[in-house]
């Protein structure tokens, strides 16, 4: 073996045919660099970025941490937004990529401004863990940026995602085969690193690495200071090129920072126990098993190592492992670290430095992911007595955070001890006053939807705190995600007058408690009783009321609610530019409300208004299929959600489906319970009986909406489903001064709807459609002269028919044709 003067083990060799592959990268809008861990992409795509691309084009480059995916979505949103920001505002209120928002991320993504040469670099992508990754990049592939090129580097994504990749004109993939390194790449970087290797060494780790960077790298290593390869798995290699050979405080350093995702120079420094020169140094010298990511100027381990020294801390003695936890923690704790410092404290068993901090329930909320419940958990059913007594402050928002994991049942279990721990405390009597008033605070949400019972934990916590709770933040949502507050409190038959009254009693003392958080709800609520009852004009001002009071309080969910109304009104009235007005302020108000609980807000109002418009079509697909779970709505909203899914089943003659799923909404409904739900769906199910030629129990089931309905005056579902039920009113029982009121409001309901329909604009087809019935034509005419099914050509014709605002085709022949 001959060697060069110098031995340089810490060269980066790059193949001129590797630099040349990457230089596509310029000429496709989207290129994924995919090969497992070990093969050098970061490293590869930062020298080609650095040596050949131009000094003045934007390169944004972005790591990916392993942290929950909706942090990674409000960062990668940010990205977009340094050359776009009309279009990452646009993506945050969309949100996270999954099956309901693709489409839409799609559509902005064709839609993205980039005039200057910008290179959008995604590094360590698979870390996102997105659901869909393969179907993401693809619809990010379809950008409109004009001078937008994007560069994602990632582990070999799932199988599914693959699957979902097609290589094109706007989509690259450059795989392992790119960067592995030949018998010449693999000689030329021996070379440059100082070491000449003969033809059979050559043939010898080629054949031990196969041509993978991270162990031609280790292989060096070990030649460097044996003379030799090292034959086994990488952890080996590791273990016998790099960490045997570290003196003992390295070892020791590297393992003691290997429980941080990311860190800092300063918290290095201080494990390390050096200046921050020389630690900086240290690090920098490792830098294939250490990175550093310019964007946060954080340091990480590369995943290999990373591996590695997590199998040495577990190796370590406990007492050591405590000692690391507790160091990290301190560190995380002064970095503003709040995962991190609550992780570490808990994981070093030393619970009372967790129970210590100033916690708040924001700052546990915002960490809740898969190791959070069992960590809350494990805290709050085994940490002893006396030391939960010695911190009474962490009770309550440890108590909240049951709540957010819906451990509704272990918060009642735990609230007599809570109670305890706080009263058998060393605090003064006015600091144990404030914590039972937030308590009761908290208690009250499991009254819900018990307008007194709330109200009556409320007065208690007033006086307990003699000031404004801290629990509720007031930028949080009121509704639970649901479009309407009468749905949320109408819970009586009979009692709607006396809920109202509740509301407008109670609201007050929640208002100071809270800062004002909900402002305008009870307005909202009285408002939607008088469309209930036909009174449009009552309804109205009410709303523009609640829509006012709310926005001085920033309370954008209960807008929601106003806006929603606004457009009921406006169906009522025929007012198509009301209506689109209260559309598009409902779709702005929802992309400004980015809370996961209003992340369907807007599908559900757009839904309920889709149907009556007979725009079947644009109701969301998750909506459609009646995908109504616990993934997309909370338990408090779903049934509103099944008001809109056994409409769809109904108008679908979906009728023996619609009779088995609407028992499972009626249950849902009967939960807390909201009474709207259960007239809705006792109107779709006395329809669907009525066409199976079950006249009986469809008659029942009438009756029992009405039953339920109009004690209270609600009329306003009866209109909405007058053309199914009109024929079964007589039969049912119902006053006539009753059916006058809901045959009134009917009427007014379609004279608006088709005032409405007139205005809307055909399709293409449809305007083909409108003249061929103009002519006289038949559906079978109008098949056969467009050469479409029969069944296509009835539906477009029903279509024109709705859209036109007729009931008949003579009406049509007068009609002007609209493009």
């Amino acid at each position: 073996m001959a060697r060069t003067k110098r031995i340089k083990p810490e060269t980066l060799f790059f193949p001129k045919r590797l630099m040349e592959r990457l230089n596509s990268i310029k000429a496709y809008p989207l290129t994924l660099v995919e090969a497992p861990s070990g093969f050098g992409k970061t490293t590869a795509l930062r020298h080609f970025f650095d040596s050949r691309v131009s000094k003045t084009a934007q390169i944004i480059w972005h790591t990916f941490p392993a942290e929950q995916p909706d942090a990674s979505w409000k960062a990668f949103c940010g990205l977009i937004g340094l050359f776009d920001p009309d279009s990452a505002r646009r993506l945050t209120a969309v949100g996270p990529p999954d099956e309901d928002t693709l489409l839409e991320i799609e559509k902005i993504f064709r839609k993205l401004h980039c005039v200057e040469e910008t290179y959008l670099v995604l590094d360590d992508f698979a870390a996102w863990k997105l659901p869909n990754s393969g179907m993401f990049l693809t619809a990010l592939s379809h950008h409109g940026g004009e001078a937008l090129h994007v560069a994602a580097a990632a582990q070999l994504l799932p199988s599914t995602a693959q699957g979902s990749i097609v290589e094109n004109n706007c989509f690259l993939i450059l795989r392992e085969s790119v960067l592995t390194f030949c018998t010449g790449d693999i000689d030329a970087y021996y070379r440059q690193a100082g070491i000449s290797l003969a033809p059979v060494q050559l043939e010898e780790v080629m054949r031990i690495t196969e041509g993978w960077v991270m162990a031609l790298y280790l292989q060096l290593l070990s030649f460097i200071e044996s003379g030799r390869f090292e034959d086994g798995n990488i952890q080996n290699m590791i273990h016998n090129a790099l960490w045997n050979r570290l003196p003992a405080f390295e070892r020791e350093f590297l393992t003691a920072i290997s429980i941080f995702g990311r860190f800092s120079l300063a918290q290095a420094t201080a494990l390390s126990g050096r200046s921050a020169k020389e630690t900086e140094r240290l690090l920098r010298e490792k830098r294939v098993f250490v990175h550093f990511d310019r964007e946060t100027r954080r340091f990480y381990l590369h995943t290999l190592f990373q591996n590695f020294l997590t199998r040495q801390f577990e190796l370590l003695p406990a007492e050591k492992q405590k000692a690391a936890y507790l160091a990290g923690g301190d560190l995380a704790e002064k970095a503003g670290d709040r995962v991190n410092t609550l992780r570490f404290y808990y994981l070093s068993g030393d619970w009372e430095r967790l129970l210590a901090l100033p916690l708040t329930s924001f700052d546990i909320a915002d960490v809740v992911d898969e190791h959070t419940k069992p960590m809350i958990l494990d805290i709050m059913e085994n940490t002893p007595f006396e030391i939960k007594r010695k911190y009474p402050a962490a009770m309550v928002p440890l108590a909240f955070t049951l709540f957010f994991l819906h451990e509704n049942q272990k918060l009642l279990t735990l609230k007599e001890e809570i109670q305890q721990v706080i009263e058998q405390s060393d605090l003064p009597q006015d600091q144990k006053n404030a914590l039972s008033g937030e308590m009761e605070l908290l208690l009250s949400f499991l009254e819900y939807n018990r307008i007194d019972a709330m109200s009556r934990r409320h007065r208690r916590a007033l006086e307990l705190l003699n000031g404004p709770a801290t629990l509720i933040s007031v930028k949080s949502t009121w509704t639970f995600g649901s479009p309407s507050v009468l749905y949320m409190f109408y819970r009586e038959s009979g009692k709607l007058d006396e809920e109202l009254l509740q509301m407008d009693e109670c609201m007050p003392f929640y208002y100071t408690l809270t800062g004002g958080h909900g402002s305008g709800a009870e307005f909202i609520m009285r408002a939607e009783a008088h469309l209930m009852r036909g009174e449009l004009d009552e309804a109205e001002m009410l709303c523009h009321k609640a829509i006012f009071t709310a926005d001085g309080k920033r309370q954008n969910s209960i807008v929601q609610c106003g806006l929603f109304l606004l457009a009921r009104i406006a169906l009522l009235r025929g007012d198509e530019a009301m209506l689109q007005n209260a559309l598009a302020s409902l779709a702005e108000r929802s992309r400004q409300n980015t809370e996961d609980l209003c992340r369907y807000t807007l599908d559900l109002a757009c839904g309920f208004l889709y149907l009556l418009l007979q725009r079947r079509d644009e109701v969301s697909p998750w909506l459609a299929g009646g995908e109504i779970n616990d993934r997309r709505l909370v338990i408090m909203t779903q049934p509103f959600a099944h008001i809109i899914y056994g409409r769809i089943l109904l108008e679908r003659g979906e009728y023996q489906k619609l009779l088995g799923v609407s028992e499972f909404g009626l249950g849902l409904s009967f939960i807390f319970p909201n009474l709207l739900p259960q007239i809705y769906i006792k109107l779709y199910q006395a329809q669907a009986l009525d066409a199976l030629g079950k006249r009986s129990r469809a008659l029942e089931a009438a009756a029992g909406a009405l039953d339920m309905a109009l004690p209270d005056g609600v009329y306003l579902p009866f209109a909405e489903n007058y053309a199914g039920i009109k024929k079964l009113l007589p039969d049912t029982g119902c006053a006539s001064k009753a059916r006058e009121s809901i045959t009134a409001l009917a009427v007014t309901l379609e004279n608006g709807l088709a005032a409405i329909r007139r205005k809307v604009p055909l399709s293409s087809r449809e305007n083909e459609v409108l003249l061929l019935l103009q002519k006289g034509l038949s559906n079978q005419e109008i098949a056969d002269r467009l050469n479409v099914s029969f069944s296509t050509a009835r539906a477009t014709v029903s279509s024109v028919l709705n859209k036109q605002g007729v009931s008949s085709r003579e009406l049509l022949k007068n009609t002007e044709t609209k493009k």
